[in-house]
């Protein structure tokens, strides 16, 4: 499928959603007038799900803010093998690290669901952060986050046997329930190759422990959640296994 672009003027809406630099914690600090005048010279790409946005190793320089629906950065390393590196929301950047290091594409870019993204060209992107301190600050602080992010992960296959790293996985995804209690949640839910291709696992292998955790009632999996039980369990046996 060939991707839509949109550019000019008609970068401000794409079937009835409204785009903006500043739904980005990066871009936030505009103002109205300057984010219309830097999305004059941005556009527009939707893709359908399962479409790549960008392929590993690609020379290519934009970046992208997602504007509806999911982008996950994943590492391929044989036919059906992959890593997920990260996921992708509305409001959340991408694509930075090689607009900033002139290097290639470090990961592939794919659409979960149906999506937008507003693309800045490296020349804009360039523009935007020579002229505004705040901007570069705000994308210095949000590079430090992921590599704290990716520090965290690093820890956790270099100190967690695989269950453990699933237990660590589903608390990370998961939120908070909004019934006030002490369940947390993962929705929509992950199918277990999803949660396998998170912590560097075979499908089988998820399956097995997600059935153990049922039989145990830590977690249980409806239509539209995995839910996460009693997680101060699973927490704690987290601990437990890095004090062992």
């Amino acid at each position: 499928m060939k991707p839509h672009t949109t550019t000019g003027s008609m970068v401000q809406t794409l079937a009835g959603v409204p785009m903006t630099l500043k739904g980005c914690s990066v871009f936030s600090g505009l103002s109205l007038e300057e984010d219309r005048e830097w999305l004059s010279r941005c556009h527009s790409r939707t893709l359908s799900a399962g479409e790549s946005l960008v392929d590993f190793e690609d020379m290519s320089k934009d970046v992208f803010i997602v504007q509806t629906g999911e982008i996950r950065a994943v590492l391929r390393f044989t036919v059906g093998k992959e890593a997920i590196l990260g996921s992708f929301k509305r409001g959340d950047i991408l694509g930075e690290q090689a607009a900033i290091d002139d290097l290639a594409r470090s990961a592939s870019l794919m659409a979960v669901s149906d999506a937008t993204v507003t693309v800045i060209p490296y020349t804009v992107f360039h523009d935007i952060l020579k002229q505004r301190a705040d901007v570069a600050l705000a994308l210095l602080q949000l590079l430090s986050r992921r590599i704290r992010a990716m520090n965290d992960r690093l820890s956790e296959l270099s100190f967690l046997d695989t269950k453990h790293r699933l237990y660590n996985t589903l608390l990370r995804l998961s939120r908070v329930r909004n019934d006030g209690g002490r369940e947390r949640i993962i929705s929509p839910p992950l199918v277990h190759a999803e949660l396998a291709e998170h912590i560097g696992a075979s499908r089988e292998t998820v399956s097995r422990e997600m059935s153990r955790l049922a039989r145990e009632e830590l977690v249980e999996r409806t239509s539209r959640a995995i839910v996460l039980k009693n997680p101060v369990e699973l927490s704690r046996r987290i601990s437990r296994a890095l004090e062992g």
